[in-house]
């Protein structure tokens, strides 16, 4: 299986639009929504309780579309995408410290770090999506992080949550049967 082969596959067998980025605009939307209720001393739990729901939602979504999560064992693209989600989960070393001992940044932390792997996923697809969603999701994370400093978490999860939609929107509108011709 050539390259391009393994792009075709891996994207074909995830539907074109994976269910991680549309759990992810839910989940991060949830957070949005809940920064209004919750009180601030609760915010990083909500925003932590928001993260790790993502999965389960996502795991959901993938079964009700059909797609195939678990991929091709002859496409080495499947198992990148694996490792690239472990490396950007190693940043709770990080992020759990910052919780600890200097909550404010923790938004701010979680909302940057886990949109890192984007890059990987882009390269994977061979199309730019994953470097606009993690160049935007950092510039706009760090603005709602600066310009709403009474709820960051609730500024940084709409951030997010713009970027993933945002990214939904493109995945949605690749026309990958015949993207492969016109180049």
């Amino acid at each position: 299986m050539n390259f391009e082969a393994m792009q075709r596959d891996f994207i074909a067998r995830r539907k074109g639009v994976p269910s991680l980025p549309i759990a992810g605009c839910i989940a991060y939307s949830a957070a949005a929504l809940a920064s209004l209720v919750v009180p601030a001393a609760r915010a990083n739990l909500t925003l932590f309780l928001c993260f790790w729901a993502i999965m389960p939602i996502a795991a959901l979504i993938g079964k009700l579309r059909g797609e195939d999560v678990r991929g091709n064992v002859e496409n080495p693209l499947f198992r990148l995408a694996m490792l690239a989600r472990y490396m950007v989960l190693a940043t709770w070393a990080i992020h759990v410290p910052v919780w600890i001992y200097a909550p404010d940044l923790f938004p701010l932390t979680v909302g940057i770090a886990f949109g890192l792997h984007w890059t990987i996923f882009s390269w994977s697809i061979g199309h730019p999506v994953g470097f606009i969603h993690t160049g935007l999701r950092t510039l706009l994370v760090l603005a709602a992080w600066f310009l709403v400093p009474s709820n960051r978490m609730g500024a940084v999860s709409l951030a997010v949550a713009f970027c993933y939609f945002l990214s939904v929107w493109q995945l949605g509108r690749i026309d990958w049967e015949h993207r492969d011709k016109k180049a």
